[in-house]
């Protein structure tokens, strides 16, 4: 009978001790690749727009060209 006091005393105690730790987020490596991916895509849009603007500008010079 004491054998099973004391196991259920270890057992509430390892459970109390699990409840009060302080759970942080951890950077999982699907972390670490979505944001790598958001930056990738981030940077393509910049580029997107650069080429969209150097097109707008081609345009303009050709149209002033054939007037």
């Amino acid at each position: 009978m004491k054998l099973i006091g004391k196991v259920l005393a270890i057992l509430l105690l390892v459970s109390v001790a699990g409840c009060g730790k302080d759970d942080k987020p951890v950077k999982t490596a699907e972390t670490v690749l979505l944001n790598k991916q958001l930056e990738t895509l981030e940077q393509a849009k910049q580029v997107e727009q650069g080429v969209q603007d150097a097109a707008d500008q081609q345009r303009q010079k050709i149209e002033q060209g054939t007037q």
